[in-house]
């Protein structure tokens, strides 16, 4: 075997332009495929942490009835005492922090400008150890229980507020009492954050909960109760969910868990779409790759022709033939997708660093973007091992494979009549 990989080895660069071209062509598509790749594993996880870290926790659990018409953001059917609930929370040793919310529509108000908005009532004290709000201030303090809110840095500029300033806050809700009902506050903007999420920063504000009880006439209550976990994966969400449901089942009040895949199906169902959309860039990058080693190689069989019917004549058989021009096919795979896993890791570690921002793109690319991804104007790669020896091993099969139809035409040549082309 070691003198056909002497002898394929010397084949190849016998024809040193042709290899060149070989290689820079099969080294693009794999290079090209690489960057996607790790672009789209960036993008997914960029777009999961900001969705828990400023969105939705690892789980949240409702009142019984509630998450049907979570949309309306009603006020009933409410979590009673959810304080009692916390308590037996915390005793399990994978939950990391546990608050209370209250969600409603709201309405800013400043002087004649006004603007809906969506209103998140917190925990001011346990929020930060589930959501990145606090520590995402870019001006002012974090809230505490004054009557005083947070809100994002779109909504500010839209709203022209700054810190300190003096707003009306319009709380809407609606109950099985009554389909719709608001009270009005005068609150101070007391902060304003840039979380990375363009959707939080662009509609969200925040308050205390116990503010936004007595300003909705719920004392003691909560629309959801929210969870992080030590470790955020869908086993261990389910896990979780699995060992919540005889103490759910125990308590006065009935609840339904729901994790923030199933919360956030909307954009779930994008992200699977563009990784459909995105194999057809796939098989086209790979399709470069694959004719430029099938071209090489049947060129390689063409002109050497003579040189085929002299192997046979020598004693060669047609196996040996076909596996040398495979190991030649081999070779222009291995280095061509080396080179390629190389020139797109570079590539990758530049887009990991600085990221590709959309503002490049234009403003209309930048608003779509945002509106499909929960990420704020730049797309970061996440450069791993598993893409690269993935791409290294598939664009080695890739040249095998493009190598042993020329390769099994080559064993299959008449010597004579080899021997006689010209």
């Amino acid at each position: 075997m070691w003198i056909f990989i002497k002898l394929a080895w010397r084949n190849i660069l016998r024809f040193k332009r042709r290899t060149f071209i070989t290689f820079i062509s099969s080294s693009f598509g794999l290079a090209m495929l690489v960057v996607t790749l790790s672009l789209m594993n960036g993008i997914d996880k960029d777009s999961m942490n900001n969705i828990i870290n400023s969105q939705q926790s690892h789980l949240t659990l409702y009142a019984q009835g509630y998450y049907e018409n979570r949309d309306e953001m009603p006020l009933d059917p409410s979590i009673a005492d959810p304080e009692a609930f916390i308590h037996l929370l915390l005793q399990n040793p994978v939950i990391e922090a546990v608050e209370s919310r209250i969600r409603f529509a709201a309405t800013l108000i400043n002087g004649s400008e006004e603007l809906p908005c969506l209103g998140i009532a917190v925990e001011p004290a346990r929020n930060p150890f589930l959501f990145n709000i606090k520590e995402s201030l870019i001006s002012g303090a974090w809230l505490a229980d004054d009557e005083a809110i947070v809100l994002g840095k779109n909504l500010a500029d839209d709203m022209g507020l700054k810190t300190g300033d003096l707003v009306t806050l319009r709380l809407i809700t609606s109950s099985d009492e009554e389909q719709f009902s608001w009270n009005a506050l005068d609150v101070t903007v007391k902060g304003i954050y840039a979380s990375g999420n363009p959707g939080i920063d662009r509609s969200a504000l925040f308050l205390p909960l116990k503010v936004a009880q007595r300003a909705l006439s719920k004392p003691d209550q909560a629309t959801e109760i929210a969870l992080k976990l030590k470790k955020g994966g869908d086993q261990h969400i389910a896990s979780l969910k699995k060992a919540l449901k005889p103490i759910m089942a125990n308590s006065q009040q009935k609840f339904d868990a729901y994790s923030w895949k199933e919360l956030e199906n909307t954009f779930l169902t994008v992200s699977e779409m563009k990784t459909k959309r995105s194999s057809i860039i796939i098989m086209v990058m790979l399709l470069i790759a694959t004719v430029g080693i099938v071209n090489t190689m049947l060129m390689a069989v063409m002109e050497r022709t003579r040189e085929i019917g002299m192997l046979s004549a020598m004693g060669l058989k047609r196996r040996e033939i076909m596996t040398l021009f495979t190991l030649e096919g081999g070779i222009i795979g291995i280095i061509g997708a080396g080179c390629g896993c190389v020139i797109g890791g570079a590539i990758t570690l530049y887009l990991k660093i600085h990221g590709l921002s959309m503002t490049s793109f234009g403003e209309a690319m930048t608003r779509m973007s945002e509106a499909i991804y929960p990420i704020k104007g730049v797309f970061y790669a996440d450069l791993s091992l598993s893409v690269l020896l993935m791409v290294f091993i598939f664009g080695t099969l890739i040249a095998l494979l493009a190598s042993a139809w020329p390769a099994c035409k080559a064993a299959k040549m008449d010597p004579i009549q080899a021997l006689r082309h010209i």
